[in-house]
């Protein structure tokens, strides 16, 4: 039942217009992360997933400006190999708790509205 209701949220999701960005909330070790890469498996050409407790040291990536262009650049010097293509990946901040800059980009990925970003968990 969980996986169906919260694969139906994120189909609903992608498909609307000016969808911003989409913070998952719930209650842990249920299964939201597997969900959300199954998700982008199915639906992107890329993904890319940043987690802040397994790799402190990404909160570098949101330390400079948070410009949108600026916050796609930055991963290329961690992760070189990945690809970040407008419509094409879905940028996934898991334990976005642990880095308040990567909270506070949350804005400037919606104002932007290129790119497709989920966060995960969020106080």
């Amino acid at each position: 039942m969980l996986k169906r209701k919260a694969t139906t949220c994120l189909y609903n999701w992608k498909e609307t217009k000016n969808q911003k960005y989409l913070v998952v909330r719930g209650a842990r070790q249920t299964g939201k992360t597997y969900i959300i890469e199954r998700f982008a498996e199915d639906n992107y050409e890329d993904f890319i997933e940043i987690n802040f407790k397994k790799t402190p040291s990404a909160t570098e990536i949101f330390s400079g400006d948070l410009d949108v262009d600026n916050m796609i650049t930055a991963p290329h010097f961690r992760f070189p190999e990945i690809k970040i293509t407008p419509g094409r990946t879905l940028i996934f901040l898991d334990e976005i708790q642990e880095c308040p800059e990567a909270i506070t980009s949350l804005k400037f990925w919606a104002d932007d509205n290129r790119y497709d970003v989920i966060a995960y968990p969020f106080r």
